[in-house]
């Protein structure tokens, strides 16, 4: 007897799963995690994103640090920041004329490290 603790689309990419035969607002339902899986992975997808997540990661940094720590350009900082914001994946607050901000978010911080680990060691085909 199997017993299921996630939901069921959760484990979409278990062995033995497939799409085929699903109801009509069943495969919609998928699409639509998969187009909400999509965009966060869209998230990692630039590498001034990944080097602003790794600041970050740990502890929480105001705008000026996190510029101060990758070298990047303070707009483009900002703008980062304010679109990791919007999309949930990280918390900021306000003290002064300062904005901090932290990753309320621990799956995106797993993930970064997941996949650099994961290239850092890679042999070279």
């Amino acid at each position: 007897m199997k017993i299921v603790t996630q939901h069921p689309k959760a484990n979409l990419f278990d062995p033995g799963q497939t799409l085929a035969g699903l109801e009509p607002s069943q495969s919609d339902a998928v699409n639509g995690l998969f187009e909400k899986a999509s965009a966060y992975f869209a998230l990692l997808s630039e590498a001034s994103r990944l080097r602003i997540i790794q600041t970050i990661c740990y502890q929480e940094r105001s705008v000026q640090d996190v510029v101060a720590q990758t070298g990047l350009p303070q707009p483009n900082v900002s703008r980062h920041l304010s679109l990791l914001h919007r999309s949930g994946v990280l918390s900021r607050r306000r003290e002064g004329t300062s904005v901090f901000y932290k990753v309320s978010d621990q799956t995106l911080t797993d993930l970064c490290r997941l996949v650099c680990v994961r290239m850092a060691v890679k042999e070279p085909a």
